[in-house]
């Protein structure tokens, strides 16, 4: 594949744009993350999510376009002195910007299930709560449903989607200054925010990732918890929460700006008048972009997944898109996916919430609703480097389950697409080992799964806390202190060069284009390639945000870290996680070092199945290698 710019596309590549990745919501400048070796040569200096974007809405001086799965009003995004007994909350500083004069749009996802009188709903996305926290303001919120909209809708589909599928895209679009202008310039840029963060509960998290230790200073307001619902704020443990975001200026925040007013336009035509005429005439620099010999400079470019139901689809771009049932779709996201990992020469690493897919490839068929090919391109990729005797590597970061129970029948049935994927992978690549001859080699050599995980100390478990009930998971949880950390990112690094961060998980609900809507950039500086880097590595600023997010997995900046391809890099990571996977699933845990652990299944030559020793998840129950459930529609659960 010759160059990182996805052909045949809506969106092309945008040059000069301005990019910076975030780990979690807050990162704070401590060790391990601060031991990675920047490519100035200084320390890591990481930057703080919810502080830049708050920033970000207090400086807007013209208008906040605020969008996601789910958003809340008393959400705290800066929580510096815990003795006070609350921050200020988003939906405060909302309204303040409001009152100055400025243009505020909310645009959530309209869940069917919360309505007036059961406003929580099924999900907890506060569409209902956040509407009402925001009536007679100056602040406008929209409740944009997931439907499936014109008069050829078969009920039962039109029924499928509103309940089913959701609205996942989640960013914040806001006015800035233009660098350099002087300090009486009225002139304004756009700058926006994007990935997989919603402005929601439980997402406020640092890479520490704490169970108990927080839940009476920064959480003391913030307690959230999916996985096993009967825990509380008085008891813990919290679901600590790992996310991946990204800050955005120049082209690339225009083409944000183009989704939500498509989609804005849309699904609510009444008001699109209230949207911003973004123009010159309005004291916007709408062409500004940074010089491209700019070592900050970047060069993006955006993806979706979405159709004809949810936004407008021009003219001129259908020959970019696809048509199923009288419905355009954008599917582009899968084709970067592709793209890239075809591109790709030494390792691939993802992190994301959900892996599954290629179901047609799977040893044993139980759906065929789970079509995506972004596994198999993984395999293919994989056995071509081993036919050609390359240093390839593929690292996949997953939750160790799903939110949710994990003994439920939704969260089973995921497991179970999950390990058939998983399964499929590791045989073909056993097959190729073996075609090559290489008896001595392992599927585990060139693909491994990992899952953070973890455990505290008694003494860091306040004193204050409730006892849980006998029995109950809360109690089983203080006594072990451990607990899983979700992963929730959609990220994808290719060779130190290239990354990809959005909404979109890997499955078909996120991929297909017609299930949930998604949004994803892809992003390079260009003084780092492999065209300009040659044999050499590449060590730009996507290199040193792989290694601050591997030094938080592994809880030290290691020296393997910095060649990802190598044998030596899988083995001293497989080392430490096996290790972390022991002491974690042992009936008296002994701490784990860092977060990472092997993913608890048994990978033999070919074969996924369950640990001898752990078939079930600690302390939650719920079988690891999960279970078809006969009475769920696959679409949910692909």
């Amino acid at each position: 594949t010759a160059t990182n710019e996805v052909p045949d596309v809506i969106f092309p590549l945008r040059s000069g744009c301005g990019y910076r990745p975030y780990q979690d919501a807050h990162t704070p400048k401590v060790s391990p993350i601060t031991d990675v070796v920047a490519r100035d040569g200084k320390p890591y200096d990481p930057p703080q999510l919810w502080i830049d974007t708050e920033r970000a809405i207090k400086d807007a001086k013209k208008f906040i376009y605020i969008w996601g799965w789910a958003i809340w009003a008393e959400l705290e995004l800066v929580r510096e002195d815990d003795s006070q007994k609350k921050w200020e909350t988003l939906g405060e500083i909302l309204k303040k910007k409001a009152k100055e004069g400025v243009r505020v749009l909310i645009m959530v996802w309209d869940e069917f299930m919360s309505t007036d009188v059961n406003p929580v709903g099924l999900m907890g996305t506060h569409d209902e709560q956040t509407e009402a926290y925001f009536k007679g303001t100056g602040v406008t919120v929209f409740k944009c449903p997931r439907e499936k909209s014109g008069h050829a809708a078969k009920m039962g589909d039109a029924f499928m989607a509103k309940t089913t599928y959701t609205h996942h895209q989640k960013g914040v679009l806001v006015d800035a200054a233009v660098p350099d202008a002087g300090p009486f310039s009225k002139s304004r840029r756009i700058i926006g925010f994007m990935g997989g963060i919603d402005l929601t509960d439980g997402r406020y998290d640092t890479p520490d990732h704490s169970l108990f230790k927080t839940l009476k200073t920064k959480h003391k307001n913030d307690f959230y918890c999916n996985v096993t619902l009967a825990n509380t704020g008085d008891t813990g443990p919290r679901e600590p929460w790992h996310d991946i975001h990204c800050y955005y200026d120049g082209a690339i925040a225009l083409d944000l700006l183009k989704n939500f007013e498509d989609r804005w336009e849309k699904q609510n035509p009444s008001k699109q008048d209230l949207l911003l005429s973004i123009s010159q005439k309005n004291d916007f620099v709408v062409d500004w972009t940074r010089p491209e010999a700019d070592p900050s400079s970047w060069s993006c470019q955006l993806f979706r997944s979405i159709n004809s139901d949810s936004v407008n689809f021009h003219r001129d771009i259908h020959d970019k898109i696809n048509v199923r049932k009288g419905r355009r779709y954008d599917d582009s996201i899968q084709k970067a996916y592709i793209h890239h990992i075809r591109r790709a020469k030494r390792y691939v690493y993802i992190e994301n919430q959900y892996f599954l897919g290629s179901c047609h490839s799977w040893l044993v068929h139980e759906t065929l609703k789970a079509p995506n090919t972004v596994p198999i391109e993984l395999c293919a990729r994989v056995e071509k480097a081993i036919d050609n005797d390359e240093e390839f590597k593929v690292y996949i970061c997953i939750p160790l389950h799903p939110e949710g129970e994990p003994t439920s029948a939704a969260v089973q049935e995921i497991l179970r697409w999950q390990s058939r994927t998983m399964e499929m992978m590791m045989d073909r690549i056993a097959r190729t080992l073996h075609k090559k001859g290489l008896a001595d080699k392992h599927p585990t050599d060139y693909l491994m799964f990992f899952t953070p995980t973890k455990q505290e100390s008694p003494d860091e478990v306040p004193s204050d806390l409730a006892k849980p009930t006998s029995g109950t998971v809360a109690a089983k949880s203080r006594k072990s202190l451990r607990y899983m950390i979700y992963v929730h990112s959609k990220l994808a690094i290719f060779d130190d060069e290239y990354m990809i961060v959005g909404s979109a998980n890997i499955n078909d609900r996120s991929l297909n284009g017609n299930r949930d809507s998604e949004m994803c950039v892809g992003a390079y500086q260009p003084a780092f390639t492999k065209e300009k880097c040659g044999d050499g590595e590449i060590e730009g600023d996507v290199r040193t945000f792989r290694l601050a997010l591997w030094a938080e997995h592994c809880g030290k900046a290691m020296p393997e870290h910095l060649r990802a391809n190598s044998d030596e890099c899988m083995k001293a990571i497989r080392q430490m996680a096996d290790e972390n996977q022991a002491s974690y699933i042992a009936d008296e845990p002994k701490g784990v070092k860092g977060h990472w652990m092997s993913y608890p299944l048994n990978y033999g030559k070919g074969t996924v199945t369950s640990l001898a020793n752990c078939k079930n998840f600690p302390d939650t129950g719920g079988l690891i290698i999960g279970k078809a459930s006969n009475f769920l529609p696959n679409s949910i659960t692909t």
